[in-house]
């Protein structure tokens, strides 16, 4: 789950805060200004690799001066924190949404992160009945359901309900692969004890990939884990054929030195032209089996193993799993 390295990914690009505060009006001074000084304390702990210590800076900035521009810090101080990837996915899309009028590169880095990110957690729509019931998530109380409010969970197996005043519906247990997107249906039945809640935030919407009404599961033998299989179980036929081929070389060179037979002059010897041809194709093939085992038994196994973080189309573009993630500061507001 946590393939980012905490700070060997940094390729910094410091909108240095220091420059932006320039840019403060005179109504809001004396806020943006103690905003701008705790933003750069936070710049500076992420530098230092530090994240925690930048989440609280960027939290205690955005508490001081609400600009919807600090959801990239927060999202980039989650995004170096191992389990924060929920988190730092929530946070690039509030700013995504809210930050509208934010610089152009900076809204492209932010996507780009987001949907590197989006390899690293799953979106889970879910249908309530009744619609305006809450959910529960792995028994804590997320809010009300909304058709296009999606709940972004992290990798790993999670536990939904509903609640509805005092009834709750079974609980549905779901597993999330990285990248996944799903629909869940649940329907609220039986009475239990209400639990405290938390917001939500509203997301884009996700490529709905699987439904059903019993329990969620992500499909876990896609086309490429069984071409993977199937090219493992080829690598494996062919390494057989490389094996078997090579012991008939070996012996086919026996006969041929045992037929007295000349390496420059096969006229030599008892049937030296039959058993050169036999050593040769013996040789061939032995060559062939081992190729085609490396070839179709390395295939197999990446598209095997890799098969969880194909990329996928979201929004309008490709995203390339195996690309380092770029941190990018930036202090404006």
């Amino acid at each position: 789950m946590h393939h980012l390295s905490r700070f060997s990914t940094f390729a910094v690009i410091l909108s240095v805060a220091a420059a932006s505060s320039t840019g403060l009006a005179a109504p809001d001074a004396p806020a943006k200004a103690q905003a701008q000084a705790t933003l750069r304390e936070g710049n500076a702990a992420l530098e230092r690799g530090r994240p925690d210590e930048a989440l609280a800076k960027f939290t205690e900035a955005y508490q001081l001066f609400p600009s919807p521009k600090l959801h990239y810090n927060l999202g980039q101080a989650h995004s170096l924190i191992p389990g924060h990837e929920t988190q730092a996915y929530e946070e690039m899309s509030r700013f995504l949404n809210a930050a509208v009028n934010a610089d152009a590169n900076l809204r492209a880095a932010a996507e780009k992160q987001r949907q590197q990110l989006r390899f690293k957690v799953g979106i889970v729509t879910v249908v309530a009945d009744p619609a305006d019931a809450d959910l529960l998530v792995d028994s804590v109380n997320v809010g009300k359901v909304a058709a296009d409010t999606p709940t972004v969970l992290g990798v790993g197996t999670h536990r939904l309900a509903l609640r509805k005043e005092t009834a709750n519906s079974p609980v549905q247990t779901i597993t999330i692969v990285g990248g996944d997107a799903m629909e869940v249906r649940l329907q609220a039945l039986a009475p239990l004890t209400p639990t405290p809640a938390r917001s939500t935030v509203a997301l884009p919407p996700a490529n709905i990939v699987a439904a059903g009404t019993a329990t969620a599961t992500s499909d876990y033998w896609t086309w490429r884990r069984k071409t993977g299989i199937g090219l493992v179980g080829l690598g494996v036929a062919s390494l057989v054929l490389g094996i078997v081929e090579h012991a008939r070389y070996f012996g086919k060179a026996n006969d041929f030195r045992n037929a007295g037979c000349g390496t420059s002059n096969l006229s030599i010897g008892t049937n030296c032209k039959g058993l050169d041809d036999q050593f040769k194709s013996a040789q061939t093939w032995f060559i062939v089996g081992y190729i085609g085992a490396a070839v179709l038994g390395g295939s197999g196994a990446y598209l095997f193993w890799f098969a969880p973080t194909e990329p996928v189309k979201e929004g309008g573009g490709v995203a390339s799993v195996n690309s380092g993630m770029t941190i990018n500061y930036q202090g404006r507001f």
